[in-house]
């Protein structure tokens, strides 16, 4: 709920988790630094697959790699 304005009622919260979901706030100003899968797994991932894209593009005269490349890269 990163950036909502609108406060979360008590409705909201049932009405979510009778379809499965939960709701993850944080307090104002504060995502920055609260931001869990930025700082635990995505930053991890884009320094893997940067250095990947890198030494691939070296090795094909720095022709950019198309999707399925990519996808390789991921699996």
């Amino acid at each position: 709920m990163d950036g909502h304005d609108n406060p979360i009622t008590l409705e909201a919260i049932e009405q979510a988790h009778e379809f499965g979901l939960y709701m993850v706030t944080f307090p104002t100003h504060t995502s920055h630094v609260l931001q869990p899968l930025d700082v635990f797994c995505f930053k991890p991932f884009k320094i893997t697959f940067t250095k990947e894209r890198d030494v691939t593009m070296s090795k094909s005269n720095y022709m950019e790699p198309n999707k399925i490349t990519l996808a390789r890269w991921v699996d």
